[in-house]
């Protein structure tokens, strides 16, 4: 909590008092406000996995991924894949004061163990396919990497821009009352 008394908060603020079990008062989002910052969150999020999977499909598959894919059940399932990345990486970060560095390295390390996890799975799946994998594998996993890097830089500005949003919001509206 801010240390303002609850009759100082602003009512249409950024975040709002509320009771906590212990019967303290405690400061949390607004409901307007959480709302906003998972639609962002999550919008950035699902869009750079969606754009991943096109990317992938395009370069290395040599398919192009139409609407009914990216939007259909695959699509669906990568973007929710997608979108815990920001999420997570929000509620790590959140009203911690945390920098654009911090948010940034911390977004590739979360990035990191979603592509391992992708990776991972793949090598899986070959060893009980009892094959071997591709010539071309390598390459696939250290593009998958590269275009998770990029894409974690990406959640590591969005998610600092939202996180400094509220904060600002919050500093401004202490001040107006």
């Amino acid at each position: 909590m801010t240390g303002t008394p609850p009759s100082q908060l602003p009512e249409d603020g950024p975040t709002e008092l509320v009771e906590g079990r212990d019967g303290e008062l405690v400061e949390r989002l607004s409901g307007g406000t959480a709302t906003l910052l998972l639609v962002w969150l999550i919008g950035v999020g699902a869009g750079t996995a969606l754009l991943g999977a096109w990317l992938l499909a395009a370069l290395v598959l040599d398919v192009r991924l139409t609407g009914e894919h990216l939007f259909g059940a695959p699509g669906l399932y990568a973007a929710l894949y997608g979108s815990t990345g920001p999420t997570v990486l929000w509620l790590a970060g959140r009203a911690q004061g945390h920098g654009l560095g911090w948010f940034v390295w911390t977004a590739v390390k979360i990035g990191l163990v979603m592509s391992a996890i992708l990776v991972g799975g793949a090598v899986l799946v070959v060893a009980v396919m009892a094959s071997k994998p591709e010539a071309g594998f390598a390459v696939v996993a250290v593009a998958l990497v590269g275009v998770t890097l990029v894409a974690s830089v990406l959640w590591g500005l969005a998610t600092w821009a939202a996180d400094r949003y509220i904060a600002r919001a919050r500093v401004e509206g202490d001040q107006t009352s």
